[in-house]
């Protein structure tokens, strides 16, 4: 019997490592970009922008940070935050990236806004902090249905109220993680997530207010994520989210799956 030749072998370890190594498109590969406010003829209004974008890349260990830059017409305000469950290093990639996203795709818009799995980055030329925002709407959508529908669907509504009631409750900083077993085989991992500059019961009634457009797009989906500018729901059947330590090694939990979702916009 011939021997595989060395090159081979080494074409399909290479392959292998490829395929079990921790995947960083969670940090970097944003979910979705928005510009809007289009100015022209106002350097001084694009360099207060700049100011703030590059204020809103802190230190490793930061996860949540603003920035304002600039006076009256020209003045801006940013704002950007990680999702508290991720290590600090994915946190720090994850700015860095919306930082140069919303550079990049937004430059001569008086608004910016970008989203990732594991943060979100926002600028504008209006003082928005404090101010719960649920006018932009992204939801993703998983394209395959689940094999036992009814019964997914039940387990899935009974998992997301949980996490719409605790996103209010004052105790969990704004990020809200449960399971719900559906069976010996299938877990259904649920998470909210509001912005830290808006008030406790503000994250409740956003955290709310997205599961409870969940039907209307995502019943018996495997995966669905409704978000908004303030917050987001999610739910999938495989785990994304880490330890509440946060030291779980980055390949831990999984990434977007981007190829198996449906994407839909309201309001832009």
């Amino acid at each position: 019997m011939a021997s595989s030749s060395p090159a081979l072998l080494l074409m399909v370890f290479a392959a292998a490592m490829v395929a079990i190594s921790p995947q960083l498109c969670s940090a970097v590969e944003p979910i979705a970009t928005y510009c809007s406010k289009n100015f022209t003829g106002s350097p001084q209004k694009q360099k207060s922008i700049n100011q703030v974008l590059s204020s809103l890349v802190p230190s490793p260990t930061t996860f949540y940070t603003t920035a304002t830059a600039g006076r009256g017409a020209a003045a801006a305000w940013g704002q950007a935050q990680c999702r508290g469950d991720i290590p600090a290093s994915d946190c720090a990639l994850c700015l860095a990236a919306a930082q140069r996203e919303l550079a990049a795709a937004c430059s001569g818009s008086a608004d910016g806004r970008v989203w990732y799995d594991y943060c979100f980055m926002r600028y504008d030329d209006a003082d928005f902090l404090g101010l719960p925002d649920t006018g932009y709407t992204l939801i993703l959508l998983n394209t395959m249905n689940a094999s036992n529908p009814v019964a997914f669907d039940r387990a899935e509504r009974k998992l997301m109220a949980r996490v719409a009631k605790r996103a209010g409750d004052g105790e969990e900083a704004g990020l809200v993680r449960e399971t719900e077993k559906l069976d010996g085989t299938t877990t259904i991992y649920g998470l909210g997530w509001c912005t830290k500059d808006i008030s406790t019961q503000s994250c409740g009634l956003c955290v709310a207010q997205a599961v409870a457009e969940m039907p209307n797009y995502c019943t018996y989906r495997r995966g669905c994520r409704v978000i908004y500018t303030s917050c987001m729901a999610r739910y999938e059947t495989y785990p994304f989210f880490f330890p509440v330590d946060g030291k779980a090694d980055s390949g831990a939990a999984s990434s977007s799956h981007a190829g198996e979702y449906q994407k839909v916009v309201l309001n832009a």
